[in-house]
Order: structure tokens, then C-alpha cells, then sequence
């Protein structure tokens, strides 16, 4: 096919699905939708449980981390960042649009001392170890 008729007017419709999905927003993912899943490192030092997640060019703003005791849920949207217009892409390997990763907290901690912060392209949740307490949803704010 050339890139007139049909594989052009596809092309355009990705272009302006892509495009339109970061410029507005759209509803943060639940699991199950189709999302990406990020690049992710869970870890324990001697005192802390590390979940670090590999979210560059994201605003923090946008990212929703949430923590049960057992899970932590980690979900947002990453908008479109290259210059607008089309484009016909040769290698297409930066994922964008919703995302969404549930990791299991293996470890016994205190879920009310999480902290998550966004540093250099990575977002880092830190739970210290301890006692294991159970709890209700909670939404873990990120530190910019």
C-alpha cells in the first residue's frame, strides 16, 4: 500500500488518537485497561522497602499512587512530548498514554510511613520496615 488512501488515512487517525489523549488528559487507567507498564525495580535495604519506577518525562502531577498494605498501585498518563503535527515514525519505542503497575509489598512495613518522590525520571515509593498494619486505601502524594 502507499501512503496515500488507506495506510495514510490510519496513519492520520493514530497521529490524532495519540495526540488528542495527552493534550486532554483522559481518565486515569484502571487495571485491566490497556495500558503500558513501566520499566520497574522492587528492593529492600536493611531498613526500607523501594519500589522505583522508571517514568521519564512525566509531571508528577499526573502520577496516582495508591497503597493498600498489600499492593501498591502506581498509575498515570504520560502525554505525547515530541513537536505536533504528523509524523511517520521509523522506530516508535517511548510509550505514551495510560499506564498502570500493581506490585505486591513483600515485605513487612508501615504503610503510613510511604513516601514517593519524583526525581531525575524516576519515581521512587519508600515504605520503612516494621510492623505490618492493615489499612484502608490510601493515596500517597508525590513529592516533586
Amino acid at each position: 500500500m502507499t501512503r496515500s488512501g488507506r495506510k495514510g488515512d490510519l496513519e492520520e487517525i493514530f497521529e490524532i488518537l495519540v495526540t488528542s489523549y495527552g493534550q486532554k488528559g483522559g481518565a486515569l487507567p484502571a487495571e485491566g485497561d490497556l495500558c503500558w507498564r513501566p520499566a520497574t525495580d522492587v528492593y529492600e535495604t536493611d531498613d526500607s522497602f523501594v519500589v522505583q519506577m522508571d517514568l521519564a518525562g512525566m509531571d508528577p502531577a499526573r502520577i496516582e499512587v495508591l497503597c493498600d498494605g498489600d499492593h501498591l498501585v502506581i498509575r498515570g498518563i504520560r502525554g505525547e512530548s515530541s513537536s505536533p503535527g504528523l509524523k511517520h515514525f521509523h522506530t516508535m519505542e517511548i510509550n505514551v498514554g495510560p499506564f498502570v503497575r500493581r506490585v505486591p509489598i513483600l515485605a513487612d512495613v508501615d504503610p503510613g510511613s510511604a513516601t514517593a518522590r519524583y526525581r531525575g525520571g524516576f519515581l521512587y515509593v519508600t515504605f520503612n520496615k516494621g510492623e505490618s498494619r492493615p489499612v484502608s486505601h490510601r493515596q500517597i502524594a508525590v513529592d516533586r
